[in-house]
């Protein structure tokens, strides 16, 4: 069976320059923890013996995060960019090296288990070209796809909520077969914070 690579997408959790908007309410070294509480969670929750690519921001911190995610695969500093210029450049090179399918995921999702990769890979056994996770806030927590296809991370309105909604009319205009995966929410904010402090998952953001 051809076994996906996860593109796991992570910023060096450094306060100051990760969850800014959670920083706000929190401070800087606050929501840097939480960050890297939400970052290590996701890893705990990788799909056991699939390849995984940390790719990495800034491109200098290859070592201190080698550091900190022991265990994990290969290593790539992301591209300079906006989020489609480093999703393309990732979804490239991880075709080039021989993945059979690419999931991209990040660290913001509390909710993404193992049970959702399961689903988006099923998704693409069964035809599907490209497989989301719709998040709460208009993007998405999960991309998977069968092939390199650099345009539909061109001309998105990154980081707003339209996100999702033009990824899917940009897969419609190129002919992709689409599914959608459950809606999640990530943890941008205090709001999203607390929704999640006080569920009965929070305790894994410790396990």
């Amino acid at each position: 069976m051809c076994v996906p690579t996860v593109v796991y997408l992570l910023k060096e959790p450094e306060p100051g320059r990760v969850k800014t908007r959670l920083a706000v309410d929190l401070g800087d070294d606050e929501a840097c923890r939480v960050y890297r509480a939400l970052a290590e969670r996701q890893f705990r929750a990788l799909p056991p013996g699939w390849p995984v690519e940390i790719h990495f921001a800034p491109a200098d911190a290859g070592p201190r995060i080698r550091h900190w995610l022991t265990g994990a695969g290969r290593y790539v500093p992301q591209v300079d960019g906006d989020l489609g210029a480093r999703l393309a450049a990732a979804s490239e090179g991880a075709f080039a090296r021989g993945a059979p399918q690419v999931f991209f995921i990040g660290a913001d999702c509390p909710y993404l288990v193992f049970e959702d990769f399961v689903r988006a890979l099923h998704k693409l056994a069964t035809g599907r070209d490209a497989v989301f996770g719709p998040a709460r806030d208009g993007g998405y927590y999960l991309l998977a796809t069968r092939r390199h296809r650099p345009e539909l991370f061109r001309e998105i309105p990154w980081s707003t909520e339209r996100v999702l909604r033009r990824s899917l009319e940009k897969a419609e205009r190129l002919g992709l077969a689409t599914a959608l995966l459950d809606e999640k929410e990530d943890i941008d904010d205090l709001s999203s914070f607390r929704r999640y402090f006080f569920s009965r998952d929070a305790g894994s953001l410790t396990q």
